[in-house]
């Protein structure tokens, strides 16, 4: 993050209109008597004019106001947007029936389009993706509970079981009914590889993959993928699964190749955005865990990213690897971080 201590990199930021700056600092413009964030749309004013503060009140006592543009009197246009996207994100959580957007953005105060924007931008998801992630969490632990699953589908929020096929069961990757059981009867099929970085299972569903795991042996591989599916039918199918292998091992050894894998992952709600938050962190590049909380519209969020990445059943597919401390040293990673070590290094190439 740049930091903005010298007048020169607050002039830059404030004629850049960067809204990074907004929080770390505002101007003054003598010739007008207001106080402006830097990311203020007005039109910027003579260097020789512009006095520096580290925050409103300061400029304030000094005798400057508001600014009617960018409104100061209110906190920087990112934290309030933010604040918008937690406020709806609350509304859909605590939502008992189904979840109408557009009264949502009513509630807010804000346009059905403002809304649908701000979300995107923050959470990478619509809010009716995430309305119905929302509700998928809660059918999850329902159907444990439940004795029927119809009433367990109505009790997470859908209007009918019928809602619930026509919305959301592909996102499942299985029935309701399986679920029910505890995922008996879920037929995985894998395979082994071996790679430059060593080797792997690869398994999937019917719907796609839902599992890239590192080991040392054969054995450790199917322990691993028989703990993370206790209850599914694991078949060893090299022969029919060979073209995704092949894929998956082509995509690991050579990053930057265009390959699209479908993919079956299923998490809770934060771990998918964490997750797709990492598919966005381009091979060469790195991200910090605050980097990827504050992707997601949580910055306070670091560790439970790092958690998140710890439970990532994609290695390499969905790149954890690419996430690194503060302060760009390697941190833990689930497969070695000596193999993470390899992975970036491949990347950086």
């Amino acid at each position: 993050m740049t930091s903005y201590q010298t007048n020169a990199q607050r002039l830059e930021a404030v004629q850049s209109r960067d809204s990074r700056a907004d929080g770390q600092f505002v101007y003054a413009v003598i010739s007008t008597g207001i106080v402006c964030y830097p990311s203020c749309p007005s039109r910027a004013a003579l260097p020789e004019n512009m006095r520096y503060f580290m925050d409103v009140p300061s400029a304030l006592a000094d005798g400057y106001r508001y600014c009617k543009r960018c409104r100061t009197d209110l906190p920087p246009l990112a934290v309030r947007n933010r604040q918008l996207v937690i406020d709806a994100c609350r509304l859909i959580d605590n939502a008992i029936d189904a979840v109408r957007i557009d009264s949502i953005a009513a509630n807010l105060g804000i346009s059905r389009y403002h809304l649908q924007k701000l979300f995107k931008q923050y959470v990478g998801l619509s809010p009716k993706a995430y309305a119905q992630a929302i509700r998928l969490s809660r059918l999850q632990e329902h159907l444990q509970n439940k004795p029927s699953i119809t009433q367990a589908l109505l009790d997470a929020g859908y209007e009918s079981v019928g809602g619930f096929y026509g919305a959301v069961q592909g996102r499942l990757g299985m029935k309701a009914s399986t679920l029910h059981r505890g995922s008996v009867g879920v037929q995985i099929r894998y395979g082994f590889a071996v790679t430059t970085f060593g080797r792997i299972v690869v398994a999937q569903t019917a719907k796609g993959l839902c599992a890239v795991l590192f080991g040392e042996s054969e054995e450790s591989l199917i322990a691993d993928l028989s703990q993370r599916f206790p209850k599914a039918i694991l078949v060893h199918d090299t022969d029919d699964m060979q073209p995704q292998i092949d894929s998956v091992v082509c995509k690991i050894n050579l990053p930057d190749a265009a390959i699209d894998i479908p993919l079956d992952i299923l998490g809770t709600v934060f771990q998918e955005k964490v997750w797709q938050a990492l598919r966005d962190i381009q091979p060469g590049k790195t991200a910090s865990y605050k980097d990827v909380a504050q992707a997601i519209g949580q910055p306070t969020a670091a560790r439970a990213v790092a958690r998140a990445c710890s439970e990532n059943p994609l290695a390499v597919l969905v790149p954890c690897h690419r996430v690194v401390k503060a302060d760009g040293g390697l941190s833990g990673y689930r497969w070695g971080v000596e193999r993470k070590r390899e992975l970036l290094d491949k990347e950086s190439c």
